[in-house]
């Protein structure tokens, strides 16, 4: 999984990752920015599944549902889960570009940490 922290005009934390992730961008800037607190609960949360203290976690977002256990990461757009009973899988496949998104939890962690760093650096 690649990814690059930048600013956008404003000044508006940018997330970008590449093509499979590209749902992990949308989340971080959706869901994280301004979030100091929820952002260090996931890293938190992140150590106790790998310590084996857990199985599962999961954060409902404005836009985003996040889903963690012991091996993976997963994040989806709320819209997947309203709508998907009504779309054939054609339809699915078409729609999920940029709305879904899996990770190993070892690399999930490592990116929250990294973004968590980026925020920090710019202040935010």
């Amino acid at each position: 999984m690649e990814y690059e922290f930048s600013q956008d005009m404003l000044g508006a934390p940018v997330a970008r990752f590449s093509m499979d992730h590209e749902a992990f961008g949308f989340w971080l800037e959706d869901e994280l920015v301004g979030q100091a607190a929820r952002l260090a609960q996931l890293l938190e949360e992140t150590t106790r599944l790998k310590s084996s203290q857990g199985w599962s976690f999961e954060l409902q977002g404005r836009e985003y549902r996040l889903l963690l256990d012991r091996d993976e990461a997963t994040v989806a757009a709320n819209a997947l889960s309203q709508d998907e009973n009504d779309w054939d899988d054609e339809e699915m496949m078409l729609s999920d570009e940029g709305q879904r998104a899996g990770c190993g939890l070892d690399d999930f962690e490592a990116m929250l940490g990294d973004w968590q760093r980026y925020l920090t650096s710019i202040g935010q």
